[in-house]
Formats: C-alpha cells, sequence, structure tokens
C-alpha cells in the first residue's frame, strides 16, 4: 500500500468572478475527504492537506512533502485558476510522484481557444469560434445563435443562460459582461442546440477506459430556453437549474454514433496528452455528429459528480474508481521506493 497525500486548494477568496463562483473552489474540501476516506478504505496511509493561498506557503508545503503519491486536487493558487499547471510544474520540479495531467497538459485546456485550435489542428470536430478581448470584434462569419463564456475557466464559470445569445447587441453586452468580470477574453462558439454527451475516460491495466456513455437530461427545460449546465445548475443547490438539470445514461445512440464518440473522445485525449482521467463534453448536431465543447483534465470525482456515476455503470464502487486513479499513476511513475 501506498502513502498518499491528498493536495487540494484552501482557498476562501477568488481573483476573479462573483461571489457564487467560489462555491465551486469551496467545493473541492468534501471531494478530497472522500478521496482520502477511499484511499484509507483500502488501506493506503492517507492524509488530506489544504494549501494556504499565499504562494509562499505552497511552495513551502510542497518542499516539505513526505508521501509516495499526491492525489492533485489542487484548482489554482490564491484563488487563480490560471495557476493551476503551476502546481504540476512545483511536482515535476520536486520530484513529487502525483495523479492526473501534466503541466502542458493542464495548460493546454486552461486556454480553451488554444485547446479548440490543437484539436482541430488533429483533425477532430470543434464548434467555429473566434475570441474577443475587447468585445466589440467582427463575428461576421459566425452564425447566430452563438455561445459566449470565459475563455481560461471550468466548471461552468460564467456560464447562465445569458450565455447563448442571438443578436449582435446582446453578444456584444454578454462579451463585455465575461471580460470585465473574469478578467479575461470571451471565447465565442456557435452555439449546437441538441444532445449534449459527457464522455468520462479512466486509466487502466490495459490502457484508458471509456466508461459507460452519460448524457445531459434537458427535458425539464422550455423548449424556448438554451439548453446549458448553467453555473447555477452545477453547484446552486435548490436553484431552478439545478433541479432540472440531470445527468442520465446516454440513450438511444446507435453502435456507429457510440462508436464516434467513443473514437472523438480518445483523440481529444491522446491529442492533449491526458493522464489517468478526464472527461470530454461533446454535442451532436441534427445529423448526429459530435463536436468537443470542453475537455477537462483531472475532473471532478466527488461521489455526487457525473465521472462517479459513469464508474458505478461500469461496476466500480467510489473506493475502486479512486483506486484505479491512483495505480494509473504508480504505473506511470514506477514502484514506490
Amino acid at each position: 500500500m501506498a502513502s498518499i497525500t491528498v493536495l487540494y486548494n484552501d482557498d476562501s477568496t477568488l481573483a476573479h468572478g462573483s461571489e457564487q463562483d467560489a462555491i465551486a473552489v469551496l467545493a473541492v474540501k468534501d471531494c478530497a475527504k472522500a478521496i482520502a476516506d477511499a484511499l484509507a478504505s483500502r488501506g493506503h496511509r492517507v492524509s488530506a492537506v489544504g494549501l494556504p493561498p499565499e504562494r509562499e506557503g505552497v511552495l513551502r508545503a510542497v518542499a516539505a512533502l513526505e508521501c509516495g503519491l499526491v492525489f492533485n486536487l489542487v484548482e489554482g493558487i490564491g484563488g487563480d485558476s490560471r495557476l493551476e499547471q503551476a502546481m504540476a510544474w512545483l511536482y515535476e520540479l520536486h520530484g513529487v510522484r502525483y495523479t492526473g495531467s501534466g503541466p502542458r497538459a493542464m495548460a493546454l485546456c486552461m486556454e480553451k481557444p488554444v485547446t479548440k485550435a490543437v484539436l482541430a489542428a488533429a483533425g477532430l470536430p470543434v464548434p467555429r469560434g473566434t475570441v474577443l478581448a475587447r468585445g466589440d470584434e467582427s463575428v461576421t462569419n459566425l452564425r447566430f445563435p452563438l455561445m459566449v463564456k470565459p475563455a481560461r475557466e471550468d466548471a461552468s464559470h460564467g456560464i447562465s443562460m445569458d450565455s447563448v445569445v442571438r443578436d449582435e447587441a446582446a453578444l456584444r453586452t454578454q462579451a463585455r459582461k465575461l471580460i470585465d468580470t473574469y478578467a479575461q477574453p470571451a471565447l465565442v462558439e456557435e452555439y449546437i442546440p441538441a444532445r449534449e454527451i459527457n464522455v468520462a475516460l479512466l486509466g487502466g491495466p490495459r490502457g484508458v477506459e471509456v466508461l459507460p456513455l452519460s448524457e445531459i437530461d434537458y427535458s425539464g427545460f422550455r423548449a424556448d430556453e438554451p439548453h446549458l449546465v448553467t453555473y447555477a445548475g452545477k453547484w446552486i443547490e435548490g436553484s431552478r437549474d439545478w433541479d432540472l438539470t440531470k445527468v442520465v445514461p446516454a440513450r438511444d445512440l446507435s453502435h456507429a454514433q457510440r462508436a464516434r464518440i467513443e473514437a472523438v473522445a480518445r483523440g481529444a485525449f491522446e491529442t492533449l496528452e491526458l493522464r489517468d482521467y478526464a472527461r470530454v463534453d461533446l454535442r451532436l448536431d441534427e445529423r448526429g455528429e459530435p463536436f468537443i465543447i470542453d475537455v477537462n483534465p483531472n475532473p471532478d470525482i466527488s461521489p455526487t459528480a457525473g465521472f462517479h456515476l459513469a464508474a458505478e455503470r461500469a461496476g466500480l464502487s467510489y473506493p475502486e474508481l479512486v483506486e484505479r486513479v491512483v495505480q494509473s499513476a504508480l504505473s506511470r511513475h514506477g514502484a514506490l521506493a
């Protein structure tokens, strides 16, 4: 059995965003406890450590680590999600074994426009889009409706029912709002108003396994509403979006569609050099063709997250899921000293 430290960012504030955005950041504490408990039940020697928001404290904490493996749940430093990749670099510099994707993959996936460009260059399908740094740049080559989201956030930060815009005035208003609130450009994409499929990928002894496909059930939404996983739908329990946004097993997909979806998700995993576990979110257009709308290295694997629900349908208990991530990381790093 291994000596494992579950490391997470213990932040009470965010560098950018709204007060509600802190809900997702603080939720990592509960995830860390669940993972620590799961690993302990498997016989590992486990401790859970919250990193302070001050950068000097982070440096000291990493330098002082004494464990065989870090289960990396750090999503930023001092509330700044851009520094998520910095943690992976610190592990590399200190020779610390850790779970999840490396610094290059983390950097690529943090910058969503770069992610899209890399995937498109590899021949993988992504929606057409552009980046608005000021909010007034031309979008004449794109067709409304359009999806507007922060260029380098995850966990649905900045996503609301206003994120889908149907005319130029709404586009400019929403883009400037995101630019001001999150201190970053806005990514604008052609909105695909069809089915949304989540693909959970998990490392294993025979390589990367695609877990049973999940789908977002939007049947409770009105026909005139955009079908989106908003920030409220993901994090604000008791909100209307929370109550209406359901993750269910993917249904009514032909064998050919499933094969195509899995191939695209695997392609994204390999192209971006992801490791151990990841989630790829896709939308199917009116022809049933998949388009990648988001790639999540080190996604949420708390007991209530969609990733765990997919693992359950594959016959994995929560401790078994967490153990699979650990074993995938250990197989990459080699035997513990």
